[in-house]
């Protein structure tokens, strides 16, 4: 594979898997505001209409809860068999955030690492150091796929292949 075309493969394989973990995080908190009458209603009615400086009602939807106590919520609510395993999702989601990803030189693919935010002595740990070869991306990805079918199931949503 021509080096161009296999990081734009990479690329398209890194944005894939950002915009599943937003519509991971998003499904879960519509399938709390599911859960909730009132939270439902208001977010059907509320927010198709709210432009920028209106207050809303606070719910699953609105609140500042962030990935973790999200999923956690999620699984609380949820039937057994829609339950997520959050950790290495939230571990995914937090290298892609606080981590750098890179390519250079003769690599075949990209980098992340992680480093930690306290330093000692001018010097910080690594806490994440990884490949992101094609078979780490097919890992991490269907990884998010598979929270996204519990997800989909919980929400009881039609499942639709999008060609």
């Amino acid at each position: 594979m021509r080096e161009k075309t296999r990081l734009e493969a990479h690329a398209l394989s890194l944005g894939k898997l950002i915009g599943n973990l937003q519509s991971l995080e998003m499904g879960a908190r519509m399938a709390l505001v599911k859960f909730d009458q009132r939270a439902a209603e208001q977010v059907k009615t509320q927010l198709p209409h709210v432009k920028a400086g209106d207050l809303v009602e606070l719910n699953a939807f609105t609140n500042s809860d962030d990935l973790t106590q999200s999923l956690e919520k999620f699984n609380k609510r949820v039937k057994p068999e829609c339950r997520i395993d959050i950790n290495p999702i939230v571990d995914l989601r937090d290298a892609l955030a606080h981590g750098r990803t890179f390519g250079s030189g003769p690599i075949m693919h990209l980098r992340i690492l992680k480093f930690s935010r306290k330093a000692i002595a001018g010097k910080v740990s690594v806490e994440l150091a990884a490949d992101m070869t094609n078979e780490w991306f097919r890992e991490k990805i269907q990884l998010l796929m598979q929270a996204l079918e519990k997800v989909r199931k919980a929400l009881d949503y039609e499942k639709r292949e999008f060609t």
